[in-house]
């Protein structure tokens, strides 16, 4: 039986060539759907540098205030706040379904130990 610390040996398996340290193009992506505490997010996985990118831009677009947020994972490692990190799914531009109503955000991140259910692919959810 799998606990809630465990991370799906099989989804691990999906998501290394594209997020993992020996992954061979840094801007690939895969389409995948997760349930993570009842709520559905679906959308595109990227790697951590490329999420910490977008986020980076969206940061800074709204002023000055983003100037010191880390652009890639070796700037954040240098920060001892965040050397205790684990392992996370980065989704940009997913949908999240919760209680039935879809909501877009621009970019969000799971934890992989927290995913109960997985699918590779987008979810088509009526007009989004």
């Amino acid at each position: 039986m799998q606990s809630s610390y465990d991370i799906d040996p099989r989804l691990n398996a999906v998501l290394a060539p594209i997020v993992g340290p020996g992954r061979q193009d840094p801007d690939g992506t895969i389409e995948l759907t997760v349930i993570v505490g009842g709520t559905i997010i679906s959308g595109s996985v990227v790697s951590e540098e490329a999420w910490s990118r977008r986020q980076k831009s969206q940061v800074t677009a709204s002023g000055e205030y983003g100037a010191d947020v880390p652009e890639d994972t070796r700037e954040a490692r240098t920060n001892p706040l965040l050397t205790e990190q684990v392992q996370f799914i980065h989704f940009l531009g997913p949908v999240v379904v919760s209680g039935g109503n879809p909501i877009r955000l621009n970019a969000t991140r799971v934890d992989l130990r927290n995913v109960a259910a997985w699918s590779i692919g987008r979810l088509q959810y009526g007009e989004l």
